[in-house]
């Protein structure tokens, strides 16, 4: 999501690709910043080198008046929920494609012993594995030479498959 002052301008994406987004947008006189609002009571606030001191205050007030907990963060992908949470899911699916560890391991370790409320492959299937793919390729796209942003074989194997998790009946978990 951008947010432009002086002139409207919408411009709708996930976090993820909300910076990029953003920079896109060149209209004279406008104050950009990127941001989004997550279902954990935060809204995710960053000022990008276009944005006036200003404009950054008033939405930080802006998000408090929405009865959320505003943080900020430098214009990165994903900002800091995204681009902590999908390295951490990928190295869950590394993991799998490793032999290290079961996808049933894995998961029951995160929640038994991170306190997670989902596995990461719940987590994967839940958010859903092409939105995932999605916000992948385009970090990778950014920069390639990420270890990070690498793409994995089992989620393109299942994105091609059309198992996309929870909304289709099947991802590394089946629904039906």
């Amino acid at each position: 999501m951008a947010f432009v002052t002086r002139q409207f301008v919408r411009a709708m994406s996930s976090s993820s690709a909300a910076s990029a987004a953003a920079k896109k947008i060149m209209v004279k006189h406008v104050t950009v910043i990127g941001g989004g609002l997550m279902g954990a009571g935060i809204a995710q606030v960053i000022k990008t080198p276009m944005t006036s001191q200003k404009t950054f205050e008033s939405l930080i007030d802006f998000s408090r008046s929405l009865g959320k907990h505003p943080v900020s963060c430098k214009d990165t992908p994903g900002f800091i929920v995204n681009r902590l949470l999908v390295p951490y899911l990928l190295e869950a699916v590394r993991l799998y494609e490793r032999g290290d560890a079961s996808k049933e391991d894995i998961d029951t370790a995160m929640k038994l012993g991170a306190g997670y409320p989902m596995g990461p492959f719940e987590l994967l299937d839940y958010v859903g594995l092409d939105t995932t793919k999605f916000i992948l390729d385009g970090w990778h796209e950014m920069d390639a030479k990420n270890p990070l942003f690498q793409p994995s074989s089992s989620l393109d194997k299942l994105v091609a498959e059309n198992k996309f998790g929870k909304k289709t009946g099947e991802g590394y978990y089946k629904y039906k």
